[in-house]
C-alpha cells in the first residue's frame, strides 16, 4: 500500500458504454427495492405522477451536470462544481451531502439484498448476506476500476434483461382494478400522497449523478460523460414506468407497499410463489441489487478521496494503492461504517436521510450551472445545456419541492440531517478550512478560454479576483 499519494493518480479506463453501465447499474436496485414504500398514500396514479416529476428533475439536472463535468473533469464531481461556483464552504457542504447520500444508500441496498436472499432461504438472517456482499465488493474496488467496470457491465446487462422479462411475463396478467380502483380513489392521500411519494420516487433515479466523479477515470470525458449521463437517465425513466405499472398491476397497493421484495411478491401474488419467474426474480434479481451496492461503494470512495486530497477531510483517507491506482482507505472505512448502519436502522428511514443529502447536492449543482454561466461565461463548454436557463431552473424548483417533501415525511430524521450538517459546518470552520491544499485539482483552476478582444480578461472566483494576461493560460492559486 502507498504511504503517500505522490505521482499516484486515478487510472483512465472508462468509455461511454462503461459509464452507461455504471450509471444504470448503481441506480437499478431502485426498481427492485425501496420505491414501493411510498405507495401507501399515493396509490398507483400518485406514484406515477411523483415518478414523472422526479424523472423531469433528474433529466434536466443531468443536462446541467453534463455541462459542468466537461468544464471541471475532476473526481470531486458535485463538490468541485459547487466549490468553483460558490466557494470552499459551499463546496464542502455539497460534498457532505454526497457522502450522506451514498454512505447511507449502501446499507439500504444491502438490506434489500438480504431481503431477497431471505425470500429464497428463510433460515438465513437477512443481515448476513448484506454484510458479505458489501465486503466482497470493497475488495473488487481495491483491485481496480477497469476490473470493476467489466463486472458492472455484466451485472447491469443481466439486471436490465431480467426486468424486461418481468415486464413481458407480467403485462398480460395485470389487473386494471389494482391500478385504477372502481371506487375512484386513485390517489388515497390526494396531493399529500403525491408529496409524500417524492422521496421514494427519487429512489428510482438516485445516484445517476455520481458519474462525474469518474471524470478522472474516463478516457474522453468531454464526449463520453454527456453520452453516459443522458443515455443512463433515459434508460431509467423507461424502466421505472414499467416497473411501477407491472408491480402494482399484479400485486395491488396493499401487498406491494409493504413488500421487501416487491417484484417476486407481485409475480407470486398472481402466479404463485413456486412459479419459475418468482424464483428467478428472487435469485437473479439479486444481480440488480448487487450492481447498485457495488456502484455505491465507487461513489462514496471517490468523494471521500477527492475531499481528502484537497484537505477537507484527513489526508490519510486519500491514500492510494500504487499498483492498482485505487483509494483503498476511502473504500474501506466508509464501507465498514455502512455495514454497521445495516444492523441498527430500517431502510425506510435510511432512504429519507439518503435522499435529503442527495437533494442538498442537487440544489448546489443546479445553482452552479447558472452561477458559472454568469461568472465565467468564457469557459470552454464542449457540451452546453439546451434551453438554458429553463432546464436548470426547472430542475432547481423540483429539487426544492422534493426537499420540502423530505422534511415532512419524517420530522425526526429531518432534524437528524440538520444536526449532521451543523456538525459538519463546525468541523469546517474550526479545522478543515485551515488544512486546504491549494494544489489539489479542484482547488487549482486552469482557465481554458479568455476573452480575445482585450489584453486582459478578468475572472472572478469565489475567494479572489485574478487578473489574467490574454496571451497565456495561468493558474488561479487559492
Amino acid at each position: 500500500m502507498a504511504s503517500n499519494n505522490e505521482n499516484v493518480t486515478l487510472k483512465k479506463s472508462l468509455t461511454a458504454i462503461n459509464l452507461w453501465a455504471i450509471g444504470v447499474g448503481i441506480v437499478i436496485s431502485g426498481s427492485y427495492f425501496g420505491w414501493n414504500f411510498g405507495l401507501g398514500e399515493s396509490g398507483y396514479l400518485g406514484m406515477l405522477i411523483a415518478t414523472l416529476l422526479m424523472a423531469t428533475m433528474y433529466f434536466t439536472m443531468t443536462l446541467g451536470i453534463s455541462e459542468l463535468s466537461t468544464i471541471l473533469p475532476h473526481a470531486g464531481g458535485p463538490y468541485s462544481f459547487a466549490r468553483r461556483a460558490m466557494g470552499r464552504y459551499v463546496g464542502f457542504i455539497t460534498g457532505i451531502g454526497v457522502l450522506l447520500q451514498y454512505i447511507i444508500a449502501g446499507p439500504v441496498v444491502a438490506i434489500g439484498i438480504g431481503g431477497y436472499v431471505n425470500f429464497l432461504f428463510p433460515e438465513i438472517p437477512a443481515l448476513v448476506p448484506a454484510a458479505i456482499i458489501f465486503g466482497i465488493f470493497m475488495i473488487v474496488h481495491i483491485i481496480g476500476i477497469k476490473e470493476y467496470a467489466t463486472i458492472e457491465m455484466v451485472l447491469c446487462s443481466v439486471a436490465v434483461g431480467l426486468l424486461v422479462l418481468f415486464f413481458i411475463v407480467g403485462l398480460p396478467h395485470i389487473n386494471v382494478e389494482n391500478l385504477f380502483p372502481s371506487s375512484g380513489n386513485y390517489i388515497p392521500g390526494g396531493f399529500k400522497g403525491i408529496w409524500s411519494a417524492l422521496p421514494y420516487a427519487m429512489w428510482l433515479f438516485l445516484a445517476i449523478e455520481m458519474l462525474p466523479m469518474l471524470s478522472e477515470e474516463t478516457r474522453d470525458v468531454k464526449k463520453d460523460m454527456p453520452r453516459g449521463l443522458i443515455s443512463g437517465v433515459t434508460t431509467l425513466l423507461i424502466i421505472s414506468i414499467f416497473t411501477i405499472t407491472v408491480s402494482i398491476g399484479l400485486g395491488g397497493i396493499d401487498k406491494i407497499s409493504v413488500a421487501s421484495d416487491p417484484l417476486p411478491a407481485s409475480i407470486a401474488s398472481v402466479l404463485g410463489a413456486t412459479y419459475w419467474l418468482s424464483k428467478v426474480l428472487a435469485t437473479v434479481g439479486l444481480v440488480g441489487l448487487v450492481s447498485s451496492c457495488s456502484g455505491v461503494i465507487l461513489a462514496y470512495s471517490r468523494q471521500v478521496y477527492s475531499l481528502s486530497r484537497a484537505g477537507y477531510l484527513p489526508k490519510f483517507l486519500s491514500l492510494m494503492n500504487k499498483k492498482r491506482q485505487t483509494p483503498y482507505v476511502a473504500i474501506i472505512l466508509p464501507g465498514v461504517f455502512g455495514i454497521l448502519l445495516v444492523f441498527f436502522f430500517n431502510p425506510n428511514n435510511l432512504i429519507l436521510i439518503s435522499t435529503f443529502g442527495a437533494l442538498v447536492s442537487y440544489i448546489a449543482m443546479n445553482l452552479s450551472v447558472i452561477i458559472l454561466r454568469i461568472k465565467e461565461p468564457n469557459l470552454v463548454r464542449s457540451f452546453k445545456i439546451p434551453l438554458y436557463p429553463i432546464n436548470p431552473i426547472v430542475s432547481l424548483i423540483l429539487c426544492v419541492v422534493a426537499i420540502f417533501a423530505s422534511f415532512f415525511a419524517n420530522l425526526t430524521f429531518f432534524y437528524v440531517c440538520i444536526a449532521i450538517f451543523s456538525v459538519a459546518s463546525i468541523y469546517y470552520f474550526v479545522w478543515a478550512r485551515h488544512q486546504i491544499d491549494g494544489n489539489a485539482p479542484e482547488e487549482n483552476f486552469i482557465v481554458e478560454e479568455i476573452e480575445k478582444s482585450s489584453l486582459f480578461g478578468k475572472i472572478e472566483a469565489s475567494d479572489s479576483v485574478v487578473e489574467i494576461e490574454a496571451s497565456n493560460l495561468v493558474r488561479e492559486l487559492k
